[in-house]
């Protein structure tokens, strides 16, 4: 028999990609995260980073280098601008940053830091991907093991 501990809202995963939208999810979930006394993981899906290019009818490989540079600057990123909500409403946060897709990022996320909620902005950066796949908040609200809470893009102002 589950108890009221059990459903308690300890950790709660929240996806952003940097936009607008994915940020006024992540303001929300420091203010939500405050209220409850939860901890945050901040998840952002980078997409996997080309082994080699074609140039000029060759197949130029990335030097292994470039690549750890870029994942190092991804991070440093999330950690101060991403984050910057977390700290503000100070509470205990986390970055999980992972090559792949969104839902199946976050999804991984909320198994490994056994969340028992996930947030993400109604719309994030969007393009071919969305048309053919959907969003994240939609795949996320169909497939996810646990609530999904889908923050429209206003309501941070509201409060």
């Amino acid at each position: 028999m589950a108890t009221a501990a059990d459903a308690m809202i300890r950790t709660i995963v929240v996806g952003t990609d940097g936009s607008p939208q994915a940020q006024a999810a992540v303001t929300f979930t420091g203010q939500l995260a405050k209220q409850l006394g939860a901890e945050v993981i901040l998840v952002h899906a980078m997409p996997p980073f080309p082994l080699g290019v074609k140039h000029s009818g060759r197949l130029a490989f990335v030097p292994q280098g470039f690549i750890d540079d870029a994942r190092a600057a991804h991070e440093r990123r999330a950690r101060s601008e991403f984050c910057a909500p977390l700290a503000a409403a100070r509470v205990a946060w986390q970055v999980h940053i992972q090559e792949g897709s969104a839902p199946e990022v976050i999804a991984e996320a909320v198994n490994s830091f056994q969340a028992q909620l996930i947030v993400v902005g109604r719309r994030g950066l969007r393009g071919l991907g969305e048309l053919v796949l959907g969003s994240t908040s939609r795949a996320l609200t169909h497939h996810a093991s646990v609530p999904v809470l889908v923050v429209p893009p206003m309501s941070v102002h509201a409060g």
